[in-house]
């Protein structure tokens, strides 16, 4: 079409196609021409294939790193370098490669954390249960010593904390236990010796109420925060 005068490509700049040719026809003011062939080549998005999504834990940072061989990185941080330290949050970056732009967006994700979903306390022995996050878990009941075991034996009386943590080893869960001195007999003959159920070790805990009944299923005492978790084995005072 070039030598015939037809078809023309009325404005190159905005000419869009796929790989393949376009002709130019260049003359001169006594009417002499040539048809210049140009090779059209498109260069597809060139994208990091070091740059992947991942996952760490909320209070950490990671390094994002695009990979040699681009010309210019241009990040949504501001920065120029081929790496950037990144939180959690969704990045992106433009990677120039020839004249040829790519943006790629990346993620920092924060990672699922574990959940104490039960403790079973059986004398001086807890169970700990755990659901969630990415096993396998570590557990501690002092934040230094960690084992793969969820049963701790020989616990003495009283407040303890349980710390969890998963494979990511992040900052570990807490929760807060409390191994009572059980109680199943008194003798309320005023010997000081077994006198009293004394529960006051669990005041600590939300909403716990402890009821006593008769053997035939009648409510005779309620321990609760007012009277401190503690019954002296009376009923309206006999």
């Amino acid at each position: 079409d070039a030598v015939n005068q037809t078809n023309e490509i009325l404005n190159p700049n905005n000419y869009i196609a796929p790989n393949g040719f376009v002709y130019i026809r260049v003359s001169n003011a006594q009417g002499c021409y040539n048809v210049a062939k140009v090779t059209l080549v498109v260069i597809p998005p060139v994208y990091s294939d070091k740059l992947k999504d991942v996952t760490i834990c909320a209070e950490d940072q990671t390094t994002l790193d695009a990979g040699p061989g681009f010309k210019s990185y241009e990040w949504s941080t501001g920065a120029t370098t081929q790496t950037i330290k990144a939180g959690i949050g969704v990045y992106w970056v433009k990677l120039k490669t020839g004249e040829c732009i790519t943006t790629q967006t990346v993620k920092v994700l924060p990672s699922e954390q574990p959940v104490v979903s039960g403790i079973d306390i059986s004398n001086n022995t807890i169970t700990v249960s755990v659901i969630g996050g990415t096993p396998a878990y570590k557990y501690s009941i002092d934040n230094i010593t960690w084992q793969d075991s969820n049963v701790f034996n020989n616990l003495s009386r009283g407040d303890h904390k349980v710390y969890v943590k998963d494979a990511y080893d992040c900052d570990p869960i807490e929760i807060g236990i409390v191994v009572p001195n059980l109680v199943n007999v008194i003798t309320p003959n005023a010997d000081g010796i077994n006198d009293v159920i004394d529960y006051s070790a669990l005041a600590s805990k939300q909403n716990l109420i402890m009821n006593v009944f008769d053997r035939y299923g009648n409510k005779i005492f309620q321990a609760d925060r007012s009277n401190g978790y503690k019954w002296d084995g009376t009923q309206g005072g006999r």
